[in-house]
């Protein structure tokens, strides 16, 4: 019952998503053409024999419904919100969370990003398109790694009272994902940060890159530490991780400047 109430949870969220990006026309008087349609149908009736009424006469209330489904399924494929719903995946800022184990990683090779390059922060702040964020509560980073000719930068800090923490940053869009992670849904909470949707991860799950092509870089793939915050802002998306209980997690994402 959990299951089933964290999918309707998702589907709503997702369906109030998908309605705000539509664009409706405003409505016009159409009592003219309904008028004329109806007298064109009283006209084609009185030509046409009569039938008993049975399953043909019940053929236009089927045709309705049907044209009712296939509108509201042209609806969500038409969006990547609408078609996260059908595939039972999340998505926020860049990020598609898949509901299972995911892939298990290699046990030959540590996991990475493509094209990794340690780089002062300062350095790292002009190989990006997007504003690098550091979270005050952390202070400055021991490294700033950019990865994929600048697609993440990632903050890492090894000293601090929770152990090791990441924070990965990217350019805040929806579409195109950079990064999928596959969790149990009962583990995901939404919360708010500044004002704007972020999701609450409780727990190590799988987490793996997806490259400029779309293609899951399968090098990458790992198992995450502690629990995961991700949210964003109009022009970047970060995704913090760490051994951190949520109310820390929300104090350091508040103080990112």
């Amino acid at each position: 019952m959990a299951d089933r109430a964290d999918w309707q949870r998702a589907l709503e969220s997702e369906l109030r998503a998908t309605s705000r990006q539509l664009d409706v026309p405003p409505a016009g008087d159409s009592s003219a053409a309904v008028r004329q349609r109806l007298e064109a149908r009283a006209a084609t009736h009185r030509h046409m024999p009569r039938v008993r009424p049975g399953n043909f006469a019940r053929r236009p209330a089927w045709r309705a419904a049907l044209i009712l489904v296939l509108a509201a399924l042209a609806v969500l494929l038409a969006t990547p919100q609408g078609r996260a719903v059908i595939t039972h995946v999340l998505r926020l800022a860049g990020v598609e969370i898949r509901q299972g184990p995911g892939p298990t990683p290699s046990a030959r090779r540590t996991a990475s990003l493509p094209g990794e390059q340690r780089m002062s922060l300062e350095k790292a702040r002009h190989q990006v398109s997007f504003p690098i964020l550091v979270p005050a509560a952390l202070g400055r980073p021991a490294e700033v790694v950019v990865s994929d000719s600048g697609r993440v930068a990632s903050l890492i800090y090894r000293r601090t009272r929770y152990g090791k923490v990441l924070v990965d940053e990217f350019a805040g869009r929806l579409d195109p994902i950079l990064f999928e992670k596959f969790v149990n849904f009962r583990d995901v909470t939404k919360v708010e940060v500044k004002g704007r949707e972020g999701l609450w991860i409780r727990g190590p799950h799988m987490l793996m890159y997806v490259n400029r092509a779309g293609i899951p870089a399968t090098a990458s793939a790992r198992l995450t530490t502690g629990n995961t915050l991700i949210w964003g802002t109009r022009q970047v998306a970060l995704r913090l991780e760490g051994n951190l209980g949520k109310g820390t997690a929300l104090v350091i994402a508040n103080s990112a400047r």
